[in-house]
């Protein structure tokens, strides 16, 4: 039992491993009641070795829901180092793997902490959208996703979330009561075959997946 545990996050003490269980039970419970919350295909998220979650983004919420359904492999997340300002809002978010990145400048620290993340074999989930969507919609990706790939060579794994900006968008303060969202998780791409693209292709190529992904998630959930 301990070893399966320890292997969804190596290196790291079983009491934060557990830490990140305990908190997911109670988003499980709290999502899924007030938002219907389902996921599709987490069995596509890689047990072992470096893997990056790339996602849309598209609330506060996000690295939540994209962490309830592939509960085998925890991994860790960008945040923008506002987040941190406030001390006990910090050490949650930095129990929780949340790594501080400065936004719209070229934070060397923080990229060079995430690689050595996947270079041990960990998992890593971005927003390569930079900031929340204004309209629901997947925006253009910063480049900077492809110099992670290319340094890190790990799998890709693309993630769309949809029905998050509706419960909770950019200009409420808080998330609504009640809702709907839905999480899909894509199948694995080799970094090897994003790199062949060259960055400009390989970029759109991720940006139209998740894009697609989300607008099929918007149409199961309206069925459903």
């Amino acid at each position: 039992m301990l070893t399966a545990l320890r292997a969804r996050q190596p290196g790291t003490p079983i009491c934060r491993i557990l830490w990140w269980h305990v908190l997911h039970l109670l988003c499980y419970y709290w999502v899924t009641s007030c938002y219907r919350y389902r996921a599709w295909g987490a069995r596509h998220v890689p047990a072992h070795g470096p893997v990056l979650l790339v996602s849309n983004h598209q609330s506060f919420l996000d690295p939540i829901l994209v962490g309830l359904a592939c509960h085998h492999r925890q991994f860790y997340a960008m945040a923008r180092s506002t987040l941190f300002k406030h001390r006990v809002f910090a050490w949650l978010i930095r129990s929780l793997n949340a790594v501080p990145v400065r936004q719209g400048q070229a934070d060397k620290a923080a990229m060079r902490h995430c690689l050595d993340m996947l270079q041990r074999g960990h998992a890593l989930l971005i927003f390569p959208e930079g900031g929340r969507t204004f309209n629901g919609a997947t925006q253009r990706f910063a480049p900077g996703t492809m110099l992670l790939i290319r340094r890190a060579r790990a799998q890709v794994v693309p993630v769309a979330i949809e029905g998050a900006f509706a419960a909770w968008p950019r200009k409420r303060a808080r998330p609504q009561a009640v809702g709907r969202i839905g999480v899909q998780y894509g199948r694995p791409i080799a970094a090897a075959t994003l790199l062949a693209m060259g960055s400009e292709k390989a970029l759109a190529e991720l940006e139209n997946r998740i894009e697609t992904m989300r607008l099929g998630l918007a149409d199961r959930m309206d069925r459903s």
